[in-house]
Order: structure tokens, then sequence, then C-alpha cells
């Protein structure tokens, strides 16, 4: 499936279908109880402004900012049935999957309560779950994006 983005509100509806289908996945039988969310795509591409819109579907009204240099955000998510924090993880600086021990990466994981956007996936190649959802994202022009699931 291919959507097309050309403005916020687009995304925000966009972040808002992709939260209707990760709400439903079950992962009794997946590599990990929590939910874990790549977005893959160039600098710019709009992973962060993506992980944006999702926040404020998930009820989240902090401001959400790229981890690109603290390499993580971890955001309380209230009221909800199923989860109770967003974690936002960018992998742009990662050179080495060890670099994820600090973040408790495995116990992460192990939370079905969690709900992991990672930017960047492929630069942790072995310690992304094989089966977790992915987007990619790609620049058409300077103001529209497409994304891929």
């Amino acid at each position: 499936m291919e959507t097309v983005i050309t403005n916020f509100d687009e995304m925000d509806t966009f972040a808002a279908q992709e939260y209707a289908v990760l709400s439903r996945i079950d992962t009794s039988n997946n590599s990990t109880p929590a939910i874990v969310l790549g977005l893959s795509g160039e600098l710019g591409a709009g992973k962060t402004a993506f992980v944006r819109s999702f926040a404020r579907v998930l009820g989240i009204m902090e401001s959400v900012s790229s981890p690109t240099f603290v390499i993580a955000r971890f955001y309380p998510i209230v009221d909800h049935p199923r989860f109770t924090k967003l974690i936002h993880i960018d992998a742009y600086r990662i050179e080495s999957v060890d670099e994820l021990r600090p973040l408790g990466w495995k116990k992460l994981l192990e939370e079905k309560t969690n709900l992991i956007v990672v930017e960047w996936p492929e630069n942790i190649n072995a310690q992304f779950p094989k089966d977790a959802a992915m987007l990619y994202f790609t620049v058409i022009n300077e103001t529209t994006r497409m994304i891929r699931a």
C-alpha cells in the first residue's frame, strides 16, 4: 500500500490509520510482546513528522522531537486500554548493536504495553524484530512524501 502525503493533516490521518492497524496486532505469536514499528527512509523524508502525528493520535500532548542525539525518548500514554508508553528511537547514529544495551533494548521489547517506533531500523538490523511492522518513506518533492507499508 502506498500513500502520498502533502500536508500535516494528511500525515495525521495516515498516522491514525496506522495506529488502527497496529492496535489490532496480536503479539502472542510474535518474537516480542511489544508492538514495534520501523520507519525507513532518507533524511528529511518525514519519519519524525509521522511520529509527531502518531503521538497526537495516542493523546500525547508533549512536544515530540527527534531523539537523534539522545537515541531514545519515552512518552507516557495515559488512559489507553493497551499501551502505557510510546518509545521513539532514532538509530541514525547507532554504529553497533551494543549501543542499544544502555537503553535496555531487550527489556523494552519484552513489555507488552510498549509501543516502540524506530527510525533507521536498518542500523540495528541484527536486533530489530523480524516480525515488526515497517513503513518506508520516500521524498517526492519539497512538499510531498510517499509512504509505503
